[in-house]
């Protein structure tokens, strides 16, 4: 046997021997992400309408959402009163509330014997006895007609 020769045949076996380790280590690979796939259509089937299980919403009270539109609404109609636009003898005409069209933005409806105004209000902070928490943004008569909008 010759020196070219014995080179020749291991340079042939450092291939051999490199392609088994990249056929080895791909088929790991593949295993893994095969499980790793099934286990998480597995977690998809398992939570409610697809939803993975650490994203599925929390259900809100029904007695913790009714106070908390009643007291957002009883803070807007407040404020109304002390800008003077609704009257003293203004009630809430429904304690719900009716998402506006800026994100920290409510609706409410409050009403006299003789009209119903729509008050739309930002609610600034949590604390709605505190009158900076709660600005008038606009209020609206039932047809409409605009007779308060804060100045920008």
């Amino acid at each position: 046997m010759s020196l070219p020769e014995n080179n020749s045949k291991q340079s042939g076996l450092r291939r051999e021997w490199a392609a088994a380790r990249v056929v080895v280590i791909g088929g790991f690979v593949i295993a893994i992400a095969v499980a790793g796939y099934f286990a998480y259509r597995q977690e998809q089937a398992q939570s409610p309408a697809g939803v993975p299980n650490a994203m599925t919403p929390h259900k809100v009270d029904a007695k913790l959402l009714a106070q908390a539109e009643l007291a957002v609404c009883s803070a807007e109609l407040i404020q109304a009163k002390g800008i003077g636009i609704v009257p003293a003898y203004g009630q809430l005409a429904t304690p719900r509330l009716v998402r506006g069209n800026a994100p920290e933005r409510f609706i409410c409806e409050a009403a006299t014997s003789l009209t119903h105004y729509f008050i739309a209000a930002d609610v600034l902070c949590n604390k709605l006895a505190d009158a900076r928490c709660v600005s008038v943004y606009r209020i609206a008569l039932k047809d409409g007609t605009l007779v308060y909008q804060r100045p920008e």
